[in-house]
């Protein structure tokens, strides 16, 4: 199978009765329990619930980091259960976005050097990786603080390198875990005005799961997990 995807102009991601379990010890744990869900491009979404509601497996899923253990899951029309491994871990360098509460930059690197990374497994030369990863911080407003490690930068800074890291190979898909979990409110603000205008103008399909329900307000759309189990409540945007 070609690592590229093959061009599916209707759905980002569909999932269709889809059943994810594990096994611990000797019980069986049902994460995710006969679910549907779609995401179209250019999505905002706001996935929240209780701790072990199985909102982390969605995301996986959507992260092609795991495959389900029933149903159809398709990415860009591209059937995520029958692809290789290889072509998975392709797909998610090329295609989507991870954006962690703990950060997850190296800290022997600079902001610049972090940024770059990724392209780096595409074998992208490293001059270009680095012209690259300095224009995304510039976007995010880190351009004076190329050169810093991530131990002189604030939190939200922190945040703002890895969200550019995250966008430095235009992915078609955001996944953001608790992104603003361990940022103070005003800064949890700042780093979702950043998300919401990158979605705006550069067209990102951005999923995002988060406790912070003022936070979950400004999303299109906002699905809670629950037991296993998808709910979705349409026309709340928050203004």
């Amino acid at each position: 199978m070609s690592y590229e995807l093959e061009a599916c102009p209707s759905r980002l991601f569909e999932l269709h009765s889809v059943s994810q379990q594990y096994v611990r010890g000797n019980a069986t744990l049902c994460a995710l329990d006969t679910i549907d869900f779609t995401l179209d491009h250019g999505d905002t979404c706001a996935i929240v619930g209780a701790s072990g509601s199985g909102k982390s497996t969605l995301l996986n899923i959507l992260g092609l980091l795991e495959r389900p253990i029933r149903g159809s899951a398709r990415f860009v029309g591209n059937d995520i259960v029958a692809a290789s491994a290889n072509d998975l871990a392709a797909w998610r360098n090329r295609h989507i976005g991870f954006i962690f509460q703990a950060f997850n930059l190296l800290p022997r690197l600079s902001a610049l050097d972090n940024v770059a990374l990724p392209l780096a497994y595409r074998n992208v030369r490293r001059k270009s990786a680095r012209a690259l990863a300095l224009a995304q911080l510039q976007a995010v407003g880190l351009a004076d603080r190329a050169e810093h490690r991530p131990a002189d930068l604030s939190g939200g800074q922190r945040q703002r390198v890895a969200i550019a890291r995250a966008l430095v190979g235009q992915p078609s898909l955001i996944l953001a875990d608790e992104p603003t979990g361990n940022l103070d409110p005003c800064c949890a603000n700042e780093i979702l005005e950043l998300f919401l205008a990158l979605n705006r103008e550069q067209g990102a399909t951005l999923v995002m799961v988060t406790h912070d329900a003022n936070l979950a307000a400004r999303f299109e759309r906002k699905v809670e997990v629950a037991q296993g189990r998808v709910y979705e409540r349409v026309g709340h945007v928050a203004v």
